[in-house]
């Protein structure tokens, strides 16, 4: 008799161990990520229906093993989905450009490169218009901020010369308080500190032949020059997307390792940080040596400094452009490509 239940129980125990195995391999497999066991069986819809049924029955959906597992599964579908494509279904999912297409692309981005350098051209041309002699830096008298500024001002004179009239309505308090705090506003905005408002290059044929004098705006009052090697001074953060400032709105904070400062009447040498503004009309070749990194490179930038001084001098006195010229040529310079893209069509 018991050799009987022993006899009818022996399969059981055997499908019993054979199904624990299974869900042992599959705990350690998926753990593990071990897609080529799965993708090596014999019949793989097998290790769908066993995945499936693992999924169902024993996984936890909410243990934060279940994620893993789902994502485990779905990654192994695609991989077993790609590894038995055929040809004809590798050429439906692969990406074709045609050559006509790829020349079409390749002469965009040449002419809006080339549309690029024309506008900075222009830009460069009326910057000059503004700069003085042997100037590569020159802020703008109305930026942004003091523009702001004023009108803060204006609104402040508004607001305390129809204070009594404002009274009526909303007392005698809001008006005043209106009027200061607007007032203290465009006060704030004209109140900078170590602030580059222009840059010259200094060529007197002395020892300081080859510097930088540079103006700064201590206060909303007073200023003070210092004279700089060019090989002393470097950018060390660049407030916005490039090393000049984008759209005339951001600048750089220089770092200035040794100057003389004109007031003092000598050469100090404590560090010193300053503000180079944005918003401002340059020299942009030789603004960006002046912001580049120079240490190390000895009598070779010397000589490019001398190099850039004589690009300089000719760029200058080629000629350049006003501020309505410039945009009399930006709208010529639009037109034409507006013409050129209709005859194109």
């Amino acid at each position: 008799m018991r050799m009987r239940c022993f006899s009818r129980l022996k399969p059981l125990l055997v499908s019993y161990n054979e199904a624990l195995l299974i869900v042992i391999s599959c705990i350690a497999k998926t753990t593990e990520k071990d897609y080529e066991f799965f993708l090596t069986q014999g019949n793989f819809l097998k290790v769908v229906d066993t995945l499936e049924k693992f999924e169902s029955n024993i996984l936890d959906a909410n243990s934060p093993r279940a994620r893993d597992f789902v994502l485990f599964k779905r990654q192994l579908y695609a991989m077993y989905e790609v590894q038995n494509r055929s040809v004809s279904e590798h050429e439906l999912f692969s990406f074709k450009v045609e050559r006509h297409n790829l020349r079409w692309l390749s002469q965009a981005n040449m002419e809006y490169i080339n549309s690029l350098n024309r506008v900075d051209q222009m830009d460069q041309l009326a910057d000059y218009k503004s700069l003085g002699k042997d100037q590569v830096f020159k802020r703008r008298v109305l930026n942004p901020r003091r523009l702001k500024g004023v009108g803060a001002l204006a609104s402040s004179f508004y607001l305390y010369s129809y204070a009594p009239y404002l009274a009526v309505s909303l007392g005698a308090t809001a008006p005043v308080l209106g009027a200061l705090f607007t007032a203290m506003y465009g006060l704030l905005a004209f109140a900078e500190s170590q602030v580059v408002s222009s840059i010259h290059i200094i060529k007197d044929g002395g020892e300081n032949h080859g510097r930088l004098r540079i103006t700064i705006n201590e206060t909303v009052l007073s200023t003070s020059e210092i004279i700089v090697d060019t090989k002393d001074i470097k950018s060390v953060v660049a407030l916005g997307n490039d090393d000049l400032g984008e759209d005339n709105k951001d600048g750089n904070v220089l770092y200035v390792k040794r100057y003389f400062d004109k007031g003092l009447g000598k050469w100090v040498e404590t560090e010193r940080a300053l503000s180079l503004p944005g918003d401002a009309f340059r020299d942009r070749k030789y603004l960006e040596w002046i912001i580049s990194e120079k240490e190390g490179e000895g009598e070779v930038s010397e000589a490019y400094n001398d190099l850039l001084i004589q690009l300089n001098a000719e760029a200058t006195s080629k000629g350049s452009i006003s501020q309505l010229d410039l945009l009399v040529a930006r709208d010529s310079v639009s037109l034409l490509q507006d013409t050129d893209a209709v005859a194109d069509a």
